[in-house]
This record gives C-alpha cells, structure tokens and sequence, in this order.
C-alpha cells in the first residue's frame, strides 16, 4: 500500500471552501456550507467539525489484519480511507470501530466489497490504492495565516492543487506537508514585475539556454526568429512544419522571448483536449512561465477564475486587467461554450494548435473565435492546405479579414489553379505569412521510415459475409449512383469495409461464427475457442497473429491504428487472451487518462508491447516515439489521416527506423480503395511544393465521385467471384516469413524533391477485366449471372431488406461520436421513394409498422419535435414532416377518444392539438392551467379552465380520423390499451420543454455545457438516489439530457461530455449505446410504449 507523506489529521486545518463565494452541498450529510469567507484570511481558520472530519468520501482498499495471540482474538478488517475535505495525503489505515463516526459507513462499506468482488480480476493485490500523483503538489493556489487557539502560534496555510485531480479538489494544507519547491515558485509568481517596452526586432543568431538546460535545434531557432519577425512587424501568421518537427516547442520558446522583452501577457493557447496535458508539460519544462490550463467542470473553472486568473490586492480583493498568469491554456470546446471570462481579457497573442479546425468558414469556431480581443494571431498545423482552396481561403481570411475580404474574389483568382501562373501567384502571398519545412530537409539524423504492404487473404467466412452483402444490397447496386440512391451504395461500402476488418463487426455475425466453430469442433471444443473462432474468422487478425510474435521476439514496441472504435474492441478482446500487455486511447478516453497511457507506454522500463489508437483521436499531438513499429490494421479514405498516425513514432526524438505495415485485403472493394486514394494523395503537391504536402477532407469519402464509388464497387465485386476458393486455407497456413516474402508491397520513402510526403511508388489494377466491362450498363446483371445467382430470388430477398432496414445510427454532435459513424450511412430510401408524393397522400392511410414507429418516437421527443421523430425513426414509406405531425394528432385524437382519466388531463391535450384556423397551434393551458409562455421558475397567471368538449363537433377532425387514417385493427387495439401512458407521457415531456428547459431549449441544442445552461428545477429533500454520486447537477443533466436526446435514452446521454454523468460515471458499453440504438428500429408489431 501507498505511504502517505504525512498524515496528522487531528492538526487543525483549513477547508477550501472557506474561500468561495458560493455554496457547496455535502451530498453525504445534506448539509449546507455557506462560505462567504476573505480570499486572504489572517484570523484562524474555521476548523472542521469532528462530526464533518469523520465523513468518510472513499474507501480504497482493504486488509485482513493478524492478531498477535492467534485463537484469542478474531482477525480484524481495516480499511484504507480518504476523508471528506481533506486531500489524498491524510488517507489512512482504519477499523470499522474508528470509522463508526460516519453515519453512512457501514453502507459505503458493502458497496466497496461489492465492488471489490465485480472487480477481483482486474487488480493486483500490489497495486497501489490510488493514484500516487494525488499527493504531489501540482500547484499553490493561494496562502493564509492564522493563529492555533491552543498555544497561540502562527500556523501558514497554503491551498493546494494536486496532480492529475481537478482545481475542485483542492485543498488547505499546513505549509509543512508542502513541498518548499512549489512554496518558492508561488512566491515567485506572487512578485510581478513591471512591464518593459519592446525595443527593435533583433535575429537571435544562437538559441538561449531555456529551463532545463533545454537549447532549441537549428531550424527551430530559425522558426522562433521568424515568428519574432512577425510579431514586431504586426504579421500574422501560419506556422505549417511537416508533423513531428516541434512546433509546440517553437511555439513556447516565441512566448518566452516576447516575455523576455516585457510583454507577459496575456497569451493564449488553444489546442486539442488530447493535447492540453503535453502543452503544459512542455511549458513547465522549457519556461518559468506561469502557465495555466483552462478546463474542467464549472467548479472547477470557478476557483482557476478565484485563484488562477488575477493578482490580488492586499485586502484579497481582485485587480481588473492585473494577471496572475502568463499563458493561458484551454480546448475548443471551451471557446465554443461561449466563456464571458475569457472574451473579456485583451490576449496580446493566440496559438491555435492543430488550425486545420477553422478549414470551415462558416463553423462556430471562427465565429467564436470573431468575439474575441486578439492582437497577433499564430496557427500552428502539419496540414496548412486542406482539400480545397476554399478551406486555404478561410484560414487567410481569419488571419487578415482585411487582405483576405472576399471568398468569391480569391476562388476566381485560384479556385481551380490549372495554370502555372496561378499556383506562383498564389505561393507568393503565402510565402510571407507561412514557415513550411519537412523532416528530410532539416533533420537529416532522424533514422528512415519503411512502409510495408501486407496482403491479407478474406478467410472463407469473410467470402460469404462479402458476398452476402453484396447479395442483400444487389436491388441498390444495380439501380446506379442517381442521388436517391447514394447513401444505399455509401451503406454498402461500409458493411463491405466492415467485413474486410472482421465479420464480428457485421450486425448478428459473431453469435452465427461462434455457433457454426462450435459445430466443427465436433464435441472436442479447445479451452481457447473462442480465441481461435476470433482469429480464424477475419484474414487480418490471422496475419496479426502470425506478426505480433515475431515482433515482441525481435524487442519492438507497436503502435496498431484502425478507423474503427468497435475494431479497437476486438483488436483489445485478442490482446487480453493472448496476454499482451497493452493501452488504448479512442475517442472517449479523456485527455488525462491519454497522457497517463502514453506515460506508461513510453517510460523506459515500460512492460507495455502493443498501443491501440483510432487514427483521429490518437493521430493528433500525441509523441509515441518509444515505438518502432506501426500496423496500420485498416486504412483511413484519405491517407494523409494514415500519414499523420505514423507521424506519431516517426518524428524528432525517434533513433530507431521505423517499420509501418499496412494490411489490406486483397481482391476486395476495400484494395481498390486504397489504390484509388493513394493516387488522390499526389495532388497535393503543386501549390506548396516549397512548403509540402496537405491534409485531404477529414470526410475522406466526399473525395470520391459519383463515378469512382461506383467503380470501386464494381471491382471489388468482381474481385470477390474471381478468387480461389482456397486462397483463404492456403494464407492461414502461410507462416509469418512466407507471407511477408511473398505478399507484400514494400514503399521507401524518399523524396522527390522537397515536398515528398509519401511513397514513390504507383499502384497498378490487377489482371485485366475484360469478360464484364466496368462501365457496361448492365454489369450488375452479368455479375449476378457469373455469380450464379437467382435474380427473381434475390429480388425477394431484397423486398424484405428494403421493407426492415438496418438500424440507423442516431445523430450525435460531441466527443464520444465514433470514428466509423463518420461514414456509416443507412439505406433510408426505399423503393417507394419513386412512387409520387400525391399518391402518398391520396391513400389517407397509413401502415401498422409506421405508425408504431412514430408513436413510439412522440413518447420518447414529445409532441412538436417532428424533425427529430423523423431522424430517429426508420420508416418503410417516405414520410415528411407534415406526415407525422398528422399521425401524431390522429393517435392523440383516439387516446382522446378511449382515455379514462383525469379530465384536466384531457383538456390539455385537446388545446395542445388543437391547431388554429391559420394552421398553427392556440395557445395552450398545461395540466395546472398555467397560460404559456412561463417564464422558468415563477408561477404563471391562471386562466380559467376551459369546458367539457366534444371530439366528435370539432371541423378539424375530419382530416386526422384516426378510423381513416389506420387501417390496422390490431394497432388501433394496441392503442386503446396504452391511451393513458401516451397522454401522461406527452403532457410531461412539453412540461419538461415548456417550463423547465423554456428559452435555453436552443442553448441545449447547440451543445451547451450543462454548467452552463440556466434552468430552474425543484430542489427536492434528500431522497434514496439512484448511487453514491448522485447529485442537483446530476438532476440537472437528467433534465437537460431527456430533452436533448430523448425519454430514457441514458447510455446516449452517459456518453454526452456536455452532461456530467461522463465525468461521474464514465462512458457507457459499447454494445449499451448499440442496443440502445437499435431501438429505434425495432419491429412494431413486438413493441409497446414504455411506462
């Protein structure tokens, strides 16, 4: 166990809290705080109550204790506890008997041990208790001095930020359990000096000696030089080095020197969340800045504004425009939130890291961004031009809104650059305002990077997954790419793209492998069955098994990259059973979580072989240089994204060479890809052929045409009845040496003149086609006939995937959303899509499937929300807006018409209905006969309650009958039975729009922090909650989030950062958030409304 530094809790200490003028409830005891208390106390501290220093907040471990006189006593339990308000440095060893004191104990107790069972096979019994950087000091915040009541000497507090915890979590602590480093520097930061003027720029012809002893390299002493430049000449700029050449460090060293002169700020960083950790860091190593890292929950960023943000008088009272620090660092989402306090302060210079982001002109960011003081501007990227000129001119634009005024003006100068003349013009207004160099011009020690090729075979259950697909999907294959059909054709790509990685990936498959292994093992089932069927089953996870040995043999350490967050899944699933020590950072990991990772991983005497990374959330400033080897398991659609994964271990820093592997399928969709986006790579290269290469769109598919789609379909089709059928059997039999002799394509990166980013090499088609013509119109028909397939049969078939398509994906705008969702469309449009609309509505009826559907959606969105019932829902007819409006009234007519209940209840839903002679809805009273609009939190003016009606007298019924309009009996039965939750369910989600969310409806929607979102709720007694920390702002986030993401949608809302339950609880399952979404498919006939 962990040994504390200190522990003396009976010393009497300051809270916290003392200092904040806000009030902070002790969930465990229901208890108010009110500290409205000095910031700079010389009184003595308020001193905890001996009841409050006994509650205990977490029990971390435990251990059997031996008597000394075995058989006279009975052994004892003792646990290792962290108390309420005290920091991890007072943790200690205690019995039941010590900790009775706390009321609640015994029940924080049984759920440990709960845990701790759940638990058992995921920890070490020597491993540590908790995170050894919680007793280290990250920061001193704040000093006070008082006088011990006792023996009348002075006692020195100083509130303390610890590493790797939240600036919530501070605490007071006596100055002797402080480290008198951080005392110094606090010190240091206190003692402000005046501001000098800056003289004349003068080129720094030798890199000072930064902190550490830390010198800049030749290149980056020429990068700060011209980044001082333009500062001193009012230039903003653009730096765009090649990805891994230091441009943090550059970045950090300019501020220094601007600081040398005087100017201390205000600066600030924007950067990634994933990369926030590393700036500071980098800060601390290189500067004596003080450098400060905007982020957290709204308590947290409460106390940086108290603590971090401005000098203090000496009364303890704030100094407008007097700051304590010198650069600022925080994320996009932060900017995004609309902070008041960070667009009140006049930034005297903004670094915004990984700038690719403001590629879209018209994105909130930049909009943002708009609002904002900034005096000198900086954008540091890898990947200075993206797809089109138009993202180029939004950079520029943002950098000199002067030079730069008009879009329509710059594209008609540059918009296609087909002369040379064009491209020379337009690098010399770049060349001024943009440093681009790359890793072989000025780094000529950094050992050489190969990229292999590996051919994987599809094994035999791949084959019939592929040709299943293309099967199910030959109805939307054969129609072509008209515009309708398109997201049919891109759907078909991902399941083929999916199938190609791992059938598990394919809805329904692993359940069908597994049973079908089980049967040819013929009652002698191995103890590693189900590794073997995971293996066996996908030809890239055979070669992974086959290299992974030869590679932690030869003492190489291993980046592997997929698109894929669900592939990361099974790649983790293989690891644990073949016992490879691993980490892993996707997209829901947070960033400290993903600096701990890396530190594990890159630490010299690490244990760790393998690193799992999705290419996007782990391809950004993230330096893995511990690693020699990358696998990149599937490629990105643009390559540049691939290219920026191996810039993680191929960078400054790295002595080894570096081997990349890519593995592809071999005569699949998935190898004409490929071919098709590395040819795409080239294009990149004449307008900066000085300066290097660019990203493609972060879309990667919208690369492709219409056309190209449809050839690449047609190929990997035509690949796919080609092959041997025992291709598959001779691959797996291959051993490591023979495949990576005989099946591979090897690529030596060298330049090709200065702006070579990638392999010179071509890649050729396979064997000439010339039996089916790519562009024969009628090439899916003669596939199907050289595929032996039954056109009447399959046409059947495909009725019934027409008529029950897959589950859509719902629509999700944060963090958590999963790389492969990016491209993953679903086959919404049906057959009937061609009927025309008149007919739709000349029928006057609808379906029983899709009225189940929609009904089901109004109790999950509430009344009004059309387009999100639309969305969310699957439907077998093209339905619009107007269309569910006009079910949803009609099922509320017959609940009408069938409800027993409370007539009060009627006669709200009746108004809410009810739609005025122009169309549009009356005002409405809610079920208190409240008139609307309520401002939130006050009580509304009563209106006098409206009288009995009569459904069947109201004109307006006749074009909502709901006996015309559903022709089902069995649905109009289901209905009757469920009138009464539909009518309770719907009144209470307008109540939750109307009178709760009111106008912050459009604030949620945009994707607010929930902190941030003013509403007014009940606060109710202290109740059972649902777990230990449930909490008002876990109520508030329930609130927000049904309305966000719909009734009893949780695992959606877990995994929404803007909510405070990803904090709390961490992100949900994925096969959670998979069933939750599948809902939203699923069979009417099966379904009945939730109560």
């Amino acid at each position: 166990p962990l040994q504390k530094r200190r522990s003396n809790r009976q010393v009497k200490r300051k809270k916290y809290t003392e200092d904040l003028d806000i009030k902070i409830t002790d969930d465990e005891e229901d208890e108010e705080l009110d500290v409205t208390g000095p910031v700079r106390s010389e009184q003595p501290p308020e001193n905890p109550s001996e009841e409050d220093a006994a509650i205990v907040d977490k029990v971390l471990s435990m251990r059997v204790v031996k008597k000394e006189e075995e058989g006279l006593l009975p052994d004892s339990e003792e646990f290792f506890v962290k108390y309420k308000n005290y920091s991890y440095l007072h943790c200690e060893w205690a019995t039941i008997d010590q900790l009775e004191k706390d009321k609640r104990i015994h029940q924080k107790l049984k759920r440990f041990k709960t845990k701790m069972t759940q638990m058992r096979h995921f920890f070490h019994e020597d491993e540590e208790p908790f995170n050894p950087d919680y007793v280290e000091v990250d920061r001193i915040l704040d000093e006070s001095h008082s006088v011990d009541k006792d023996n009348g000497e002075p006692v020195v507090y100083y509130l303390v930020k610890w590493c790797s915890l939240p600036y919530e979590d501070s605490t007071w602590e006596l100055k002797e359990d402080v480290d008198e480093g951080k005392i110094g520097e606090f010190k240091r930061i206190q003692a402000r000096h005046p501001e000098l003027k800056p003289g004349s720029w003068k080129k720094l012809e030798l890199s000072h000696e930064y902190k550490n002893h830390n010198q800049l390299r030749e290149y980056q002493l020429e990068g700060v030089n011209w980044l001082l430049f333009n500062w001193y000449n009012r230039q903003n700029c653009i730096l765009a080095d090649e990805m891994g050449l230091g441009k943090t460090i550059q970045s950090i060293a300019f501020l220094q020197e601007v600081s040398n002169v005087g100017i201390r700020g205000p600066f600030l960083v924007i950067a990634p969340l994933s990369t926030i950790t590393n700036w500071e860091r980098e800060f601390n190593t290189w500067t004596e800045m003080n450098s400060i890292v905007y982020h957290g929950s709204l308590a947290s960023r409460q106390m940086i504004q108290q603590y971090e943000m401005y000098c203090k008088d000496s009364r303890g009272r704030l100094i407008p425009g007097a700051y304590k620090f010198d650069a600022l660092i925080t994320t996009f989402e932060m900017i995004l939130s609309d902070c008041p306090e960070l667009r009140e302060i006049e930034w005297r210079c903004v670094i915004i890291d990984e700038a690719h982001r403001l590629k879209n002109r018209n994105c909130k960011l930049l909009d943002s961004l708009k609002h904002m003081d900034l005096e000198h501007k900086v954008l540091l990227t890898g990947t200075p031009l993206q797809n089109t000129v138009e993202e180029l001119f939004s950079l520029l634009h943002f950098l000199e809104p002067s030079q730069f005024p008009s879009e329509a003006e710059f594209l008609k100068d540059f918009g296609d650059l087909k002369t040379e003349e064009q491209v020379q013009k337009l690098q010399a207004i770049l060349k001024p305002m943009m440093l681009r160099r790359l890793k072989e011009d000025v780094e000529k020690n950094l050992a050489p990077k190969q990229e292999t090729i590996i051919e994987v075979e599809l094994t035999n259950v791949q084959k019939k997954y592929y040709r299943a697909i293309l099967e199910k999907n030959f109805s939307f294959l054969s129609k072509g790419v008209g515009h309708t059909n398109m997201p049919n054709l891109l759907n078909t790509m991902m399941e083929l793209r999916k199938c190609c990685n791992h059938p598990y990936l394919i809805n329904g498959a692993e359940e069908k492998i597994l049973a079908e292994f089980r049967d040819s093992c013929h009652h002698h089932v191995p103890h590693d069955f189900h590794l073997q069927a995971m293996v066996r089953s996908a030809g890239k996870l055979v070669l992974l098994d086959k290299l992974l040995p030869k590679l932690k043999a030869g003492g190489h350490k291993v980046l592997v990259f997929s698109q894929m967050v669900r592939c990361l899944d099974i790649l983790e699933d293989y690891l644990i059973q073949k016992r490879y020590l691993y980490e892993r950072i996707d997209g829901r990991v947070r960033g400290n979580l993903r600096q701990a990772a890396i530190d594990r991983f890159s630490k010299p005497d690490s244990d760790r072989f393998v690193f799992l990374l999705c290419t996007r959330a782990g391809g950004l400033g993230i330096n893995l240089t511990a690693a020699d080897t990358c696998i990149i398991f599937d490629s990105d659609w643009n390559p540049q994204n691939d290219l920026q994964a191996q810039a993680r271990c191929h960078r400054i820093g790295q002595s080894k060479a570096v081997k990349v592997y890519r593995l592809i399928t071999r005569n699949s969709y998935e190898r004409e890809m490929f071919d098709k986006a590395s040819l795409k790579l080239g294009l990149d290269k004449a307008v900066l052929q000085s300066m290097s290469g660019r990203e493609g769109n972060i879309a990667g598919i919208q690369q492709f045409s219409k056309k190209e789609i449809e050839d690449l379909l047609r190929k990997g089709a035509y690949a796919a009845i080609m092959e041997e059928d025992d291709e598959g059997s001779k691959f797996c039999e291959e051993d490591i040496d023979q495949i990576l002799l005989r099946r591979t394509t090897t690529i030596t990166i060298e330049s090709e003149g200065k702006g070579s980013t990638f392999a010179k090499a071509s890649f050729v088609a396979s064997e000439n086609r010339t039996d089916i013509a790519l562009d024969d119109p009628n090439f899916w028909q003669k596939w199907a006939k050289k595929a032996d397939l039954d056109l009447d049969l399959l046409n059947s078939k495909n009725n019934l995937v027409i008529d029950t398509p897959r589950v859509r994906k719902q629509t999700r705008h944060f963090s958590t959303l999963r790389d492969d969702d990016l491209v993953e469309f679903s086959d919404l449009d049906s057959e009937d899509e061609e009927k025309p609309r008149q007919q739709q509505h000349a029928l006057h009826a609808y379906g029983r499937t899709d009225c189940f559907r929609v009904e089901k959606h109004l109790l999950v969105y509430g009344w009004g929300r059309w387009r999100e019932i639309l969305t969310h829902g699957r439907f077998k007819r093209r339905l619009s807006e107007r269309d569910v409006e006009t079910i949803c009234r009609a099922i509320l007519v017959y609940c009408l018409l069938h409800y027993r209940g409370d007539e009060s209840i009627k006669a709200f839903i009746w108004d809410l209905i009810s739609p005025n002679e122009n169309g549009k809805a009356k005002e409405l009273q809610n079920h208190s006969g409240l008139s609307i609009p309520v401002p939130r939190g006050r009580k509304g003016k009563k209106v006098k309650s409206q009288n009995a009606f009569d459904v069947h007298k109201a004109e307006w019924i006749r074009r909502y009958n709901p006996e015309a309009l559903f022709q089902d009996e069995s649905y109009k039965k289901h209905l009757k039975h469920q009138c009464n939750k539909v009518l309770l369910r719907v009144r209470m989600l307008y109540y939750l729009r109307q009178e709760v969310i009111g106008d912050q409806a459009e604030k949620v929607l945009a994707g607010a922090m929930a902190s941030e979102v003013d509403i007014w709720f009940p606060l109710v007694e202290q109740l059972e909650v649902p777990t230990a920390w449930w909490d008002s702002e876990a109520d508030k986030s329930l609130l927000i989030g049904v309305f966000k993401h719909g009734y009893e949608r949780y695992n959606t809302m877990r995994a929404d950062p803007t909510l405070c339950f990803l904090e709390k609880a961490g992100g949900p399952d994925e096969s959670a958030i998979a069933a939750e979404q599948r809902l939203d498919g699923s069979d009417g006939s099966v379904w009945g409304p939730a109560p």
